[in-house]
């Protein structure tokens, strides 16, 4: 249902909070600082597909890391510009999207929209991260563009619009959202085309963004290999195979971010002031000292505590920096 008319001044918080019910956590900046502004939010359900309308004369949209820490992160959302202009941005793809131009944003990842407060009307379609990675592979997960002008954009927008008239009519909805997805994966398939980065990339990105997600998420003791391979959309064997072909492992990725974190701990003011190495170790995500102790020994060649009277000492030197 409508959070509010569209023609009204909203205050920001209920604007934010319509915009954190439908979609998740995202801040929301409004235009020249003021504290109203004009919009609308709503949710349509369509047997598969979830579209979210969104009218809005927000100057920005953000999601960060601590956004995201905030929510489940389940989501892909196929953003489809209806009307006005926006800049997009994920990683290290900035789009601008004009009426008809669509881009796939990655909840798990940062984001930022850029309305300029001059009005902005625009469909999401809210897509399950692990069910399409599942139906699609990883092509899409980190965010992706498609040109609006492109044959396959022009159907599915067409498409969108049917899914958003199909209410009530149950086999209707079923054949139009089925439309959809068979569109999606047309589109996708353009990745041996090289529209899109090449199949033989794909595997290089999912390493990437996996390490990425491990520098974040690190001190999270449930951050395990298992939790790492869903947040990614993939099984936990397929990741390790990727990690391997790399010359690598998830595991030892893991733990070395969170030894990394314990020996620059061990380094800094807190090891003068004789601060708990238990302490170190669980805030760096271990939930087993011995099995900390081991892995650092290993990694240093000396002990936790040995390290830190070395690094007190004049010449730490003989450690493995």
């Amino acid at each position: 249902m409508p959070l509010h008319e569209a023609n009204g001044l909203v205050p920001l918080d209920a604007f934010q909070a319509g915009v954190r019910d439908v979609c998740g956590n995202f801040q929301v900046l409004p235009p020249q600082g003021r504290r109203d502004m004009r919009g609308m939010i709503t949710l349509n359900r369509r047997q598969a597909l979830s579209v979210a309308v969104v009218e809005n004369s927000a100057a920005e949209i953000d999601r960060d890391w601590r956004c995201i820490r905030q929510d489940s992160a389940e989501h892909l959302f196929l953003v489809l510009q209806k009307a006005g202009h926006s800049v997009m941005r994920q990683g290290d793809a900035q789009v601008r999207l004009s009426p008809g131009d669509f881009m796939m944003i990655d909840s798990a990842y940062p984001s930022h929209f850029v309305y300029g407060g001059s009005g902005s009307v625009q469909y999401s379609v809210h897509l399950n991260r692990a069910d399409f990675a599942h139906r699609f592979g990883i092509s899409a997960l980190g965010g992706c563009s498609i040109p609006g002008a492109s044959a396959i954009g022009q159907a599915m927008r067409a498409t969108i619009d049917r899914v958003l008239e199909a209410e009530g009519a149950l086999p209707q909805q079923h054949f139009v959202s089925e439309a959809f997805f068979n569109l999606m994966g047309a589109y996708l398939c353009s990745l041996e085309e090289g529209e899109l980065p090449t199949a033989a990339t794909s595997s290089d990105l999912l390493v990437a963004r996996t390490r990425a997600y491990i520098t974040q998420r690190f001190r999270d003791p449930d951050c395990t290999p298992a939790a790492v391979a869903a947040a990614m959309g993939v099984s936990l064997r397929a990741l390790q195979r990727r990690f391997q072909a790399d010359g690598s492992s998830l595991s030892e990725c893991l733990i070395a971010a969170r030894l990394d974190y314990a020996r620059q701990r061990l380094l800094g003011q807190e090891a003068i002031a004789g601060e708990r190495i238990s302490t170190i170790a669980f805030d760096a995500g271990f939930n087993d000292l011995s099995y900390f102790n081991r892995q650092f020994r290993a990694r240093f060649r000396a002990s936790p505590g040995e390290y830190r009277l070395h690094t007190l000492s004049p010449s730490p030197k003989g450690l493995t920096q």
